[in-house]
């Protein structure tokens, strides 16, 4: 592949950084982005807007410390439209007139930090267009980011900025998001903490008008956006 690819992580754990990224031959021929962010412990999004104004070139990869991909990235990215935001999985919000349908496509494998025993956490399909990703791995082409002006809300420290960079690109210009297949292992099972509450209640009141109801991987009640208070149904297999 001609074009740069770029991953890019904010690191807390090295251990878990240089098994999962550093030295993870999938990634083999992408330019490696480690921000330390030991000693200060900024909020993610400050550390990818920061990365962002350094103006790079090519395919952006936004990946936690603990995300490892489990295939080659580079022919990934070749199949890929420039013009769309993507990710190995994420959620849709289906509106209909008396109960919004949450539909759940792509896939990830998911385990505790020593990667042992891995369970596939996969959706009804396995790709297809979404309103939002999780947060573990972001991947947009760095033009699409200049042309429509997208960045990161560094009002969300730690919980929910994928999911907001998703939404407020199509809010902003109808920007579409779509889930792949991507073999990848997230070690981290994730937990709701107070924190995602809040985080999430922030994107409430953003969305509280909208162009359409948007909803978090993370527990199919964790809605936001348009028409907030209309029941909503997890379609499941």
């Amino acid at each position: 592949m001609e074009q740069e690819v770029f991953v890019v992580s904010v690191v807390r754990d090295p251990g878990m950084y240089q098994t999962c990224v550093r030295d993870n031959p999938c990634l083999a021929g992408c330019r490696l982005v480690c921000i330390d962010n030991r000693e200060k412990n900024r909020a993610v999004p400050v550390c990818y807007n920061e990365f962002l104004s350094s103006n790079p070139s090519g395919w952006l990869i936004f990946c936690h410390e603990d995300w490892q991909a489990l295939e080659p990235l580079l022919p990934v990215l070749e199949r890929l439209d420039p013009a769309h935001i993507y990710g190995p999985i994420g959620v849709f919000v289906e509106e209909r007139p008396f109960c919004d349908h949450l539909l759940v496509r792509g896939a990830v494998r998911q385990s505790g930090k020593d990667g042992g025993s891995p369970v596939l956490v996969r959706g009804l399909e396995p790709e297809g267009r979404v309103d939002t990703l999780d947060c573990q791995c972001l991947i947009v082409h760095a033009s699409l980011v200049a042309r429509a002006g997208l960045h990161f809300d560094e009002r969300l420290c730690f919980d929910m900025y994928v999911e907001d960079f998703c939404a407020a690109a199509f809010e902003k210009a109808g920007i579409r998001t779509y889930a792949i297949p991507l073999d990848c292992l997230h070690r981290s099972a994730g937990r709701i903490a107070r924190p995602f509450r809040q985080a999430l209640r922030y994107v409430r009141g953003k969305y509280a008008v909208s162009r359409k109801r948007y909803a978090t991987i993370v527990g199919h009640l964790n809605t936001f956006g348009r028409h907030p208070l209309k029941p909503v149904r997890k379609i499941k297999k």
